[in-house]
């Protein structure tokens, strides 16, 4: 990333089941949740939320790697989602965020504090520069994690 671009972050804790919403109760339906699909819209990254989704109720406890998905066109704004299943969690919660330029700030600022403040299951909101700065180091990966067995989740990056 140039240092000359100034952006901004985002990052909230929160289930999985809050980036999409079941518009009949009757059926299994669902599409991305309104709120994200207008993030993903501003930004011009189409997450593929319903592949993430199912492969995260599929993958096992203790596994879950971190998803960067990247704009081809603006390399400086991405969606990022850590998929890690910690073992003892029974929310199913999972960190997201994203990184935008200044441009885009106030409108996914007022997004993102309407997404968090609708969750039924919401832990953390943070914004600011450098929030996902240590996220985002391919340095640090792979991350262990330790429980019963040593897990080592990797980042995985996505231009769209």
């Amino acid at each position: 990333m140039e240092v000359n671009e100034m952006t901004y972050d985002f990052w909230i804790m929160a289930s999985i089941l809050e980036l999409v919403e079941y518009p009949d109760e009757t059926n299994d339906d669902y599409i991305p949740h309104p709120t994200f699909q207008e993030i993903m819209d501003v930004l011009d990254i189409q997450v593929p939320i319903k592949e993430i989704y199912e492969r995260f109720f599929d993958q096992s406890i203790h596994t879950g790697d971190v998803l960067v998905f990247t704009n081809k066109h603006l390399p400086h704004a991405c969606i990022v989602l850590d998929t890690y299943r910690d073992p003892l969690d029974q929310q199913d919660l999972i960190q997201f965020g994203w990184r935008v330029t200044v441009k885009d700030v106030r409108i996914i600022k007022q997004l993102s504090r309407e997404l968090y403040d609708h969750c039924d299951f919401s832990i953390r909101y943070e914004e600011g520069q450098s929030i996902l700065y240590e996220v985002l180091q391919k340095e640090c990966y792979p991350r262990k994690y330790y429980y019963e067995t040593v897990y080592e989740q990797q980042i995985k990056q996505y231009l769209v």
